[in-house]
């Protein structure tokens, strides 16, 4: 019995050490993105990335997080999301395109280490994504 309440006791430790890094990340940005979303700032950003989004088929706030995603992780995107109201069509695309083409710098550098193209990878990437959304935005007019 004693192994069984050595494992429950160091997972959860494990579990709340991951439970702190992911508040470390979410908390700050979903912050950042509700003074965002009441700032004047935001009706300058629905203007300038209306054209972008509706090419994925998203409202211009969509810009918010898939921004967000490109310079953070999957958990950037999610504390972005939940600053806003967008239908589950909405939320099916950023996320695609967050998969697609997430923690851009982090991983350009990444790839640079291991000796490929930094900028090619973070291209390429991006490319993927354009194209995921485009995708994933049509078929969510067509079934969602």
């Amino acid at each position: 019995m004693s192994k069984f309440f050595a494992a429950v006791k160091n997972g959860g430790i494990k579990g709340l050490k991951t439970v702190l890094m992911l508040l470390k990340v979410m908390v700050p940005i979903y912050l950042l993105v509700v003074l965002i979303k009441y700032s004047p700032v935001m009706p300058w950003l629905e203007d300038v990335a209306s054209p972008v989004m509706k090419i994925f088929r998203l409202p211009p706030d969509a810009a918010v997080p898939v921004v967000t995603g490109l310079f953070s992780d999957e958990y950037g995107v999610v504390a972005a999301l939940g600053g806003f109201n967008f239908s589950m069509a909405a939320i099916t695309t950023i996320a695609m395109i967050a998969l697609a083409a997430h923690s851009i710098p982090v991983e350009a550098a990444v790839a640079q280490k291991i000796g490929l193209p930094g900028g090619i990878m973070a291209l390429l990437r991006i490319g993927i994504a354009v194209l995921t959304g485009i995708f994933v935005g049509w078929l969510g007019g067509v079934f969602l």
